[in-house]
């Protein structure tokens, strides 16, 4: 089946299961608006993440502080990039990281020991007929794999098991890429509200046969659904969220 990035992803997934004309706006059009501070902070606090695992791996050792200010190096190199929609002041944004970076090195960087970080894996889904990829954040040497995420509060159940999805397909492509390991499933949550006052959250997830197959289900209807150029306006809360709510307000007009 053709589709415009000539594979399927957990992220273009989530987008047209949010909204089918998001994904159309994202994917076909190739819009790229304003990205909301908590997208932009997510994306810097991987991003130095990532040098910092590169690091341990390579058997080089971080310093106190170096994390930090690689932290700061990258969040202003990057805020220059793209347009980003400030709901805060950029500083109240960057101390919020800091805090999250210093909760990591602390907290959590010492009993993480990793294999493999940001490892992009995909697969051949027969079933489907397309292409399956993902970039797995880290697989630690007892083949955890480990999501992290930052957010201003405490995950629900609800906002868990939106998640549960992408965690079922980085499973299943690790399986299928390096064999039935049975890999743990983990998200590390942090989360901070307001910035100085960081704490965590860890979820373990043990999917089954009946999620694989409502995997396989979901990526089935989302592809056929592109497929065919079905991209209607799913209007829900949400909308007031989105970074194309002027574009479809104009397109009422």
């Amino acid at each position: 089946m053709d589709l415009p990035r000539g594979y399927i992803s957990y992220s273009q997934i989530n987008t047209y299961q949010n909204c089918p004309q998001k994904y159309y706006f994202s994917y076909i059009e190739e819009i790229s608006p304003p990205v909301n501070e908590k997208i932009f902070l997510g994306v810097v606090f991987h991003a130095t993440l990532e040098h910092y695992f590169n690091q341990k791996i390579s058997g080089n050792e971080i310093k106190k502080q170096e994390l930090v200010t690689l932290f700061c190096e990258k969040f202003r190199t990057l805020r220059e990039e793209r347009e980003i929609f400030w709901d805060s002041s950029q500083a109240e944004i960057e101390d919020r990281g800091i805090s999250f970076i210093k909760y990591f090195e602390n907290n959590l960087a010492p009993g993480i020991t990793p294999l493999m970080v940001e490892k992009e894996l995909e697969v051949e889904l027969a079933e489907v007929g397309v292409r399956l990829k993902g970039i797995l954040d880290l697989v630690e040497q007892d083949f955890s794999i480990t999501d992290f995420k930052t957010t201003n509060a405490k995950w629900s159940g609800s906002r868990m098991k939106r998640s549960f999805l992408q965690m079922v397909i980085y499973k299943y492509l690790f399986e299928q890429s390096f064999g039935l390991i049975n890999p743990k499933l983990k998200l590390k949550i942090l989360y901070a509200n307001p910035s100085k006052n960081v704490k965590y959250q860890e979820v373990f997830l043990n999917p089954d046969d009946i999620d694989l197959k409502q995997m396989f289900k979901i990526i089935h209807y989302v592809v056929e659904n592109i497929s065919k150029g079905v991209f209607y306006k799913n209007e829900s809360y949400i909308c007031g969220f989105c970074e194309f709510n002027d574009i479809c307000h104009q397109l009422k007009k």
